[in-house]
């Protein structure tokens, strides 16, 4: 056969060859789509997930579920996702809370972050610092009597690792005072004990505490966003206190297994970009005090490195090991 009938089909093949990847894509999806949840159905990220599928749905033109898989501190939800088939059709939908600071204060829940393939960043929230009305009326005055009071007031938080445990952590880093750390089972006992006075204060979710600023129940001193949120405009930002080293924001995300091919991941971007645009998904987000902000499946891996090392500051020192 001559060197130019062999280059003829060589390139024959390899033309028909290109189009196979992208023709998969094209294809996708062709059946449901689960979007695993590591919480109960009815709480803050269920909300925000399933109004996310909700456009997904639309965008992809098929069928988009959440399934709710809870239990072993978000790893039952993460491990079943990260070992799921690579194909697009099984998502986790989790944030710093359940891909980033849980491998960092414990081995034993086998969380990998590098076992998920990053779709698009969906939000960012801050957290606040609510307190006791009479303890503080600022940050300055609050400083100024943990100084005077070393380990004698308490700060509560849903759980040791959790977030709101270690921004306390990073409280008593940056201004160098001592407290007393209280784990709760849930923000529902711990907002009671800081209106009763039982306990000085608590770090959460910035939108936990909307129904009892109303009636000051409790007082924001501040929040952990690099500016003043425009629905609590009065709230100071650690930042204007003099604090940057308090500036931490959680976020939520959509992730596929490791594996899952370019092709497919740009396609689930494009939907969830699609969902978050949406302004019902907006007007939610704004009613919870929440920043949608969508971005490619790059950018939420970078979040993620850097999201990872500045956690690893905070926790390393504290030689925090958590043990379920």
């Amino acid at each position: 056969m001559s060197s130019i009938r062999l280059s003829r089909r060589a390139a024959l093949g390899a033309a028909l060859a290109i189009p196979a990847l992208p023709a998969r894509a094209q294809s996708f999806p062709d059946r449901t789509v689960r979007v695993v949840v590591p919480y109960s159905a009815g709480g803050g990220t269920d909300v925000v997930a399933r109004e996310i599928v909700r456009h997904m749905a639309e965008n992809l033109k098929q069928t988009v579920i959440v399934e709710n898989r809870t239990g072993g501190n978000t790893a039952i939800g993460a491990n079943y996702v990260a070992g799921s088939a690579p194909d697009g059709y099984t998502l986790y939908f989790g944030g710093a809370s359940s891909l980033v600071v849980p491998p960092l204060v414990t081995q034993q829940i086998g969380i990998r972050p590098e076992a998920f393939a990053p779709v698009s960043l969906v939000l960012k929230q801050a957290y606040g610092l609510g307190v006791h009305p009479p303890f503080a009326s600022s940050v300055e005055a609050m400083v100024g009597k943990l100084r005077a009071e070393p380990d004698k007031h308490g700060f509560g938080h849903t759980g040791t690792g959790g977030i709101g445990h270690l921004i306390g952590e990073r409280l008593m880093a940056a201004t160098g005072t001592r407290m007393v750390s209280v784990a709760y089972r849930g923000f529902q006992q711990t907002v009671l004990d800081v209106i009763s006075g039982r306990l000085a204060m608590t770090f959460e979710a910035t939108a936990n505490f909307l129904p009892f600023l109303a009636d000051q129940r409790v007082r924001l001193l501040a929040v952990t966003s690099d500016r003043r949120l425009s629905q609590l405009p009065d709230v100071p930002t650690f930042v204007e206190a003099g604090y940057p080293d308090l500036v931490v924001q959680s976020w939520l995300a959509v992730f596929a297994p490791a594996g899952t091919p370019a092709p497919v991941v740009a396609r689930l971007n494009e939907a969830v970009v699609y969902a978050v645009r949406q302004p019902s998904f907006q007007a939610m987000a704004a009613r919870q005090l929440q920043t949608p902000e969508p971005g490619s499946p790059e950018a939420l891996a970078e979040l993620m490195r850097t999201d990872i090392a500045a956690w690893r500051r905070v926790i390393e020192p504290l030689n925090l090991q958590v043990t379920n």
